[in-house]
């Protein structure tokens, strides 16, 4: 999802049946406000870890990049400040090439906010920069080795930042990134050789692990070639419907791919702008609807998110937008190939 943007999303697991939720927005989404410490909530100590697992992640550094294992996985706790939300999530190594990891996610934490948000890493990772899809490009969050003073640009939600290892203690580098619309602060610990923690700012998105572990037994599900297929929006300012500004775009996706993650934001980043209803809908190329109205009442916050999902989401979509005020209205689609991976005594891979 875009700087300045929202989506929508379900909450019951993997049920791609146009299953869905709605949030209100809690903060502006181009207020990027400047943090005067560390990352929220990072211990300076080493964390303490498992002696069997200690002696699976011996010899990593900072030195290298990390060299995941097929089966490793990491308990994660995900926070949106675009939701007022937070879930708890299990990435899991699926599969394992050259260079680069596929994280994916058991079947019943899987949601459509972590394909919209593009937090946490899922999908295809280059390990060499620990990179993952984000909006239109990959976001580059690591350049081994991580020692003091190193720098480097990345691109994260279609801005450029500047990153930088502002410090190292023992098996962690903090990282901080800068730019224009943006600040992100990360840590890296190459023990669990995943970052450990994550905030950002103008999105107010963040993780961390709360345990790691090795030989994860069970179904897991990896959207695998995650692309920004689908985007489309009227702007925050401007005429209302019956101006200048077409109420239906028709917009082509190309790419064929067996899932899609729909997101939906609508409403106003002005509190004292956003009156009356706002409305998307979204037709998919199968005949499938998926819309959303919302009408901010007093003490509400501005802005409504959903997510959806779809199948065979290739073709043509149909969006329509409705708005009684000045607000934004946002519709964005990420398409991918969903494999199915059951790890363990039955290890088996689906491909779609």
């Amino acid at each position: 999802m875009e700087i300045g943007q929202g989506p929508r999303s379900r909450m019951d697991g993997m049920d791609l049946n146009r299953k869905r939720s709605r949030h209100l927005l809690h903060v502006p989404l181009l207020a990027v406000a400047v943090l005067s410490g560390g990352i929220l909530g990072c211990a300076e100590a080493e964390p303490p870890i498992d002696a069997a697992v200690a002696a699976l992640t011996e010899g990593r550094s900072l030195d290298v990049p990390p060299d995941p294992r097929t089966g490793e996985w990491w308990r994660i706790e995900v926070s949106s400040g675009l939701s007022g939300t937070s879930y708890e999530t299990t990435l899991v190594v699926t599969d394992r090439a050259e260079g680069t990891a596929r994280f994916g996610m058991p079947d019943s934490d899987f949601r459509h906010d972590f394909l919209v948000l593009h937090i946490p890493p899922l999908g295809d990772i280059d390990l060499e920069t620990f990179a993952w899809r984000v909006m239109w490009d990959d976001f580059e969050a690591l350049r081994f080795p991580l020692e003091p003073g190193r720098t480097w640009s990345a691109d994260f939600h279609g801005y450029d930042v500047e990153a930088e290892v502002t410090r190292v203690r023992g098996n962690r580098a903090y990282i901080t990134m800068v730019g224009e619309r943006d600040r992100i602060e990360l840590v890296y610990d190459a023990r669990r050789g995943m970052i450990s923690e994550l905030q950002e700012e103008a999105l107010g998105l963040g993780f961390r692990v709360v345990d790691h572990g090795f030989d994860y037994e069970g179904l897991v599900k990896t959207p695998v070639g995650i692309e920004l297929a689908l985007f489309d929006s009227r702007p925050s300012r401007g005429v209302q419907h019956g101006g200048h500004e077409p109420p239906t775009s028709s917009v082509e996706v190309e790419r064929t791919a067996s899932h899609g993650s729909l997101g939906l934001v609508l409403g106003a980043y002005d509190r004292e702008a956003a009156s009356g209803t706002y409305r998307i809908a979204a037709t998919a190329p199968d005949g499938s609807i998926f819309e959303e109205s919302f009408t901010p009442r007093p003490g509400d916050p501005p802005l409504s998110l959903s997510t959806f999902g779809a199948e065979a989401p290739a073709g043509t979509w149909q969006i329509e937008f409705h708005r009684e005020a000045p607000g934004s209205l946002i519709a964005e689609l990420f398409v991918y190939d969903l494999v199915e991976t059951r790890l363990g005594p039955l290890a088996e891979s689906s491909e779609p």
